[in-house]
This record gives structure tokens, C-alpha cells and sequence, in this order.
């Protein structure tokens, strides 16, 4: 702030010899006029006017900025500015990403809805394969089995296949193999690279192995009545992933309704 202060004695100081230089140039000048030792007066003293004017412009935005409650001011106004830009960027940003979440909840309302959708229509299908039907026609999973709880005790036996060549799916129980974790855990699962023994895709054109294997368990009043393993050429999205949160509560009383002793 003191440094403000010097500022304007300083221009101070510099306008008094500026006004002091104005007025011996003019006297000067005028003198010349009148002994006829210069010419073009007129444009002599426009000049003079001109540079006069200007230092005066000069002296008052400095005289002005160096006072320390205009510059507090000033520096106030430009924090308010800069403050409301930056808030301002941020409500945009936040209204785009409330936008992006809005459309994906919907995009995933609407795939489980059409996926439930398909499950409980009227095709000739049993439960199990209704299920990975519908799942590889909304989700685009190429193979996939369906293992359910045996009321009886903790075995998970194939109920439901899709696509697969050859695979004899084998039951097992919670904690045995990858399906058998899921099952325990009751947590889903992301598998980026298939062993050789799982998932072969056959068809007229050759034989391809997918790269990915999703397992969704399926819970019912906090209980894993199944397992769903899905096999992808694609790595499953976090579109996918949250799709597949939302079958595993809808699916668990399908199956507890469909498979109960």
C-alpha cells in the first residue's frame, strides 16, 4: 500500500512540472508570435494543447489507480469477475455431468425393462436360457450358462446355456472355481483374459475364443440363488456393469420363484 502512496506523490510531482513546462513553452511561444520569429503558430499550439491533454489523461488514471481504496476497489471487482467466471464454469460443468448421468440411468432403466421385458414373455423357452437370450440380445455377450442353487444344499447346477459348443457345464459349490467365489462373495466378477479351457465360439466361417468372461451373481433377500457367467469378445462397459447390478436384485426372485423345490 505505502508504494500506492509514493505512486501518487510522484505523479503529483510530475504534473506540477509538467503544467510549470506548459506554461514557459507557451510564454515562449507567444513571445515568438509576437516578434514574428516563428511561423504556423496555429499547429504550434495544437501541438501544445495536444501534449498538454495527454498528460493530463496520463495524470489522472495514475492519480486515480495509485488511490489505495480505488486500487482495493479494482482488485475486489476483479475478484468478484474472476469468482463468478469460475463458479459460473463449474455450475456449467456440473450441469453436463447431471445431464450424462440423467441419460444413463435412463439407458439403463430401459435396458433392464426390455430385457425383463423378454424374460417373462410368452417363448417357448425355459427360464434359464429365456434369461442369457435376452442378455446376449441387449448386451451383445455371445456365450453364457446360468448356474442355480440346488434347494436342497450349497450345489450350483447348469440351468440355462447359450451358444456353446461342446462345454459340459459342471456344478459346484460357494467358494469352488470363479463361479463358486462369486457365489460366496456375492460380488460380480471381470475376467480380462479366458484360459484356454472356458469359452470357444464355432461356426461355419472358423472357431474364435472371447477375450472377456463376466460373473453376475444373483440375489434374492441376501441370498445367491445363481450365477451367471458371460463370455465377450468386447471388454464390458461400466454401462454393462451397472446393468448387470441392477438383473442381479431383479433376477434373484426369478429364480427363486422358478428353480424352489
Amino acid at each position: 500500500m505505502s508504494n500506492l502512496s509514493k505512486y501518487r506523490q510522484f505523479s503529483i510531482l510530475i504534473m506540477i512540472i509538467m503544467v510549470i513546462s506548459f506554461v514557459l513553452s507557451f510564454a515562449s511561444l507567444w513571445n515568438s508570435v509576437l516578434t514574428g520569429k516563428i511561423k504556423y503558430t496555429g499547429w504550434n499550439i495544437v501541438f501544445l494543447l495536444i501534449l498538454f491533454m495527454a498528460g493530463m489523461i496520463l495524470f489522472y488514471f495514475v492519480y486515480r489507480f495509485s488511490d489505495e481504496k480505488i486500487a482495493e476497489q479494482e482488485r475486489q471487482k476483479a475478484y468478484e469477475s474472476g469468482k463468478a467466471e469460475i463458479l459460473n464454469e463449474l455450475e456449467k460443468r456440473n450441469q453436463v455431468e447431471k445431464e450424462v448421468m440423467q441419460t444413463g440411468e435412463e439407458d439403463i432403466e430401459k435396458t433392464v425393462k426390455q430385457i425383463m421385458a423378454g424374460i417373462k414373455s410368452g417363448r417357448s423357452l425355459k427360464t434359464g436360457n429365456k434369461i442369457l437370450a435376452n442378455l446376449a440380445k441387449h448386451l451383445g455377450f455371445v456365450q453364457g450358462i446360468l448356474y442355480v442353487k440346488d434347494p436342497s444344499g450349497d450345489v450350483y447346477a447348469p440351468e440355462g446355456e447359450y451358444a456353446l459348443t461342446r462345454q459340459q457345464p459342471a456344478a459346484f459349490r460357494k467358494g469352488e472355481g470363479l463361479a463358486g467365489q462369486v457365489a460366496e462373495s456375492k460380488t460380480p466378477m471381470v475376467l480380462y483374459d479366458i484360459p484356454e479351457q472356458y469359452f470357444t465360439i464355432e461356426s461355419a466361417l472358423g472357431s474364435s475364443r472371447p477375450r472377456f468372461l463376466l460373473l453376475t451373481p444373483l440375489i434374492f433377500e441376501d441370498e445367491c440363488y445363481g450365477v451367471i457367467e458371460l463370455a465377450a469378445f468386447k471388454k464390458p462397459d461400466d454401462l454393462t456393469g451397472k446393468i448387470m447390478q441392477r438383473l442381479s436384485v431383479e433376477l434373484g426372485p426369478i429364480l427363486h420363484t422358478s428353480f424352489a423345490a
